[in-house]
């Protein structure tokens, strides 16, 4: 017998803020290490483990999209951990919103 696990793959809004407390306080420090947290962006969008990434422009803090299952998304948290914190949500697609609505139309009609 042969089994096979499949992770559902889950759509996530994570919003994220810098630990300003933990910035140093030296300018040049401090760009050294948004630079390396920055190209860990990259790569990461590169690589696809991130689908979207944005700044906001005061610089407080961004957005990232992932797809990803609870477990990997906690592992890469982790990694941006205690530099940046994060407000994760999962999302629907518009066709999956739909699909919940006709579902629960067709469950609430009487029988």
């Amino acid at each position: 017998n042969t089994f096979f696990f499949f992770y559902i793959m889950t759509k996530y809004l994570i919003k994220w803020q810098k630990n300003e407390s933990l910035m140093p306080a030296d300018p040049a420090m401090m760009a050294k290490l948004q630079l390396l947290l920055l190209e860990v962006a990259r790569a990461n969008l590169k690589s696809g483990k991130m689908i979207d990434w944005g700044s906001y422009c005061d610089a407080s803090g961004g957005y990232c999209i992932v797809e990803t299952n609870e477990s990997e998304l906690f592992d890469q948290i982790l990694k941006w951990y205690p530099y940046i914190s994060f407000d994760a949500k999962p999302v629907l697609s518009v066709d999956q919103v739909i699909g919940a609505i006709d579902k629960a139309m067709i469950e609430s009609k009487p029988k």
